[in-house]
């Protein structure tokens, strides 16, 4: 504040959440009616309107009258939007609105609320979100409050420690805008955006901003594209304060991304991006780019490889191409290895094939061993982007292209392979390493260096998930069961204070924790070799998480999926249909 002065801030964030359907679209609407057209909207809008799914998410500033300035995101319900919605839940400064159908049946209303509370809480960890629950569809029941009642109740007794979840009981027709109801809805964010706002300044800088933003979008941009490279914000930018510094502009330029008037994003490699209009990148981007297949408008392919020019005939009428190209690749959404064919993992629609992960010709003399993250609470999950993200992140920096199927991954080099799976709830990941050759030390290296990449991913786009790290049996995996069965931490290091052995109870044998860890030491391996040192630290997943001690012997069942059971390969086919790598 002290190079320009602070300004009060006006607005706050109002994020409208739910499945598709739930009427999100039309509350909207309705709460920025006014009072005069509100009489007539009441009385014109037809009972059975036809459905306009949104496209991404639709951002727009408006006035709420009775709250005032309200920055509005209004979240498609496609499972498949998702991926992308991740980058937009943070709760600064924002009030979240999770919408349900008081029509569906109970079982339903609870899995699409806590879906939604789990995933606003997997995005956030800097502050706790306030959450007011909202059903709609009130003028199909006259019995919904007690079950509305009971959704609050049991979701506030759940997420207590990390969800403001507001007690009061809304159920609207998201029609009608005089309704009791939708008054007291009003009252609350009226009551939430004091709290919110008072006290909170901006700095004066940022007033300044908004007011040359259209100006920049029209005279400084690229046409159709209304994004700045840092270098070129910063330049425009001292036109209107010759004296702010680069760390006072990035500050002042967080405080517009919390008012949802620009979009500031750092990517981990190259300078920072701005994007001067926030639904000219969640709608006309995003929302073309993760459409399911059923919208007009979409990128998903049969064969999970987007064409450059499938591309460039999606955003020709919209945006440049080549800029498009660029910003997805700097938000990790796609990679490509000659600019022609784009891996979108997001995008990926087949299921790992059974042939893909099969015995070796020795499995007896095959090392294999593996590690399991898995989430640690009944109020976690991964974020829909973590997956996708790890996905694009092995594209990236594997020295040899992985494999990719929308639920697992294959890597390897040169003595080792690995599988990396996600579970079929979508809860756990397990990563398995295996070397025909006995190659104990590349196995060791590949192993860490995925779990370097999921520890980075999860604080990047999942920071708020606990999750806990186990062990995976080794012998369960040189067997290729059906299920994976791991050990708790807490075993481990019991069994490694005693004599080093570990015993499972489901599968009824024990096992050398060397095996379970490193893969088992060679005779000539000294301690502080390659396996380490033997006092490990807990590994910590993301930036809230913390390491759980779960049950002894858990199992989990990760090989049976959509695909059937999944068994080991051999060897890895060249092919690009097996490979999904663009020679």
């Amino acid at each position: 504040m002290k190079q320009s002065g602070g300004v009060k801030v006006n607005r706050f964030k109002l994020c409208i959440c739910g499945p598709q359907e739930a009427g999100k679209s039309t509350l909207k609407e309705s709460l920025q009616t006014g009072p005069f057209a509100a009489f007539f909207r009441d009385r014109m809008t037809p009972d059975n309107q036809p459905h306009e799914p949104t496209p991404g998410v639709n951002v727009g500033t408006t006035n709420i009258p009775g709250v005032g300035e309200v920055s509005v995101w209004d979240f498609a319900g496609q499972s498949e939007y998702a991926v992308t919605h991740s980058m937009f839940m943070d709760a600064e400064n924002t009030v979240f609105i999770v919408m349900y159908s008081i029509m569906d049946d109970i079982t339903t209303q609870k899995r699409e609320v806590h879906w939604w509370l789990c995933f606003i809480k997997s995005c956030n960890t800097k502050s706790k979100p306030n959450v007011l629950l909202v059903a709609s569809h009130a003028d199909k029941t006259d019995t919904g409050y007690p079950k509305a009642a009971s959704i609050i109740q049991l979701m506030t007794s759940e997420f207590k420690e990390h969800l403001n979840i507001s007690d009061e009981v809304f159920l609207l027709d998201c029609r009608k805008t005089r309704k009791t109801d939708m008054r007291r809805l009003k009252d609350l964010l009226t009551r939430l955006r004091t709290e919110l706002l008072h006290p909170r300044d901006m700095p004066k800088l940022c007033a300044e901003i908004i007011k040359c933003l259209p100006k920049w979008a029209k005279e400084t941009c690229r046409p159709k594209c209304p994004v700045l490279r840092w270098s070129q914000y910063k330049e425009a930018v001292k036109k209107i304060d010759s004296l702010a510094d680069e760390d006072f502009l990035k500050t002042s330029s967080q405080y517009l991304n919390h008012l949802g008037e620009i979009l500031f994003v750092s990517p981990q490699t190259g300078e920072p991006v701005v994007i001067l209009k926030p639904n000219w990148l969640c709608t006309d981007v995003f929302g073309k780019v993760m459409a399911p297949d059923n919208f007009p408008t979409h990128l998903r392919t049969s064969e999970d490889i987007v064409t450059k020019d499938e591309i460039q005939k999606v955003f020709e009428d919209v945006a440049d191409v080549d800029l498009v190209i660029t910003l997805l690749q700097e938000f990790q959404l796609c990679h490509s290895f000659d600019g022609q064919e784009f891996i979108f993992p997001g995008l990926l629609t087949q299921t790992m094939p059974p042939d893909k992960w099969q015995p070796t010709a020795d499995p007896a003399k095959t090392v294999y061993f593996g590690k399991q993250v898995q989430c640690a609470d009944t109020t976690d999950m991964f974020s829909s982007a973590f997956f996708p993200r790890v996905q694009t992140r092995l594209l990236r920096q594997l020295k040899n292209r992985p494999l990719l199927w929308r639920d697992g991954a294959k890597c390897f080099d040169s003595n080792v392979e690995s599988l990396i799976k996600l579970s079929p709830d979508g809860r756990a990941v397990n990563i398995c390493v295996r070397s025909e050759q006995g190659d104990k030390l590349s196995c060791r290296q590949m192993l860490q260096e995925i779990e370097n990449i999921l520890s980075n991913v999860l604080g990047e786009c999942s920071p708020g998930t606990t999750t806990e790290e186990r062990v995976l049996s080794a012998r369960a995996l040189r067997e290729h069961r059906e299920e994976v069965y791991s050990y708790s931490m807490e075993q481990i290091d019991k069994a490694k204070g005693a004599d080093g052995i570990v015993h499972h109870d489901i599968l009824g044998f024990s096992e050398d924790v060397d095996d379970l860890l490193y893969g088992g030491r060679d005779d000539d391996e000294e301690e502080q070799g390659a396996v380490g040192n033997p006092h490990r630290e807990p590994k910590m997943y993301g930036n809230r998480n913390t390491i759980i001690n779960a049950g002894d012997g858990a199992v989990i069942n990760m090989y049976q999926g959509a695909a059937g059971q999944l068994q080991l390969e051999d060897s890895v086919s060249e092919t690009s249909s097996d490979r999904l790598a663009l020679e």
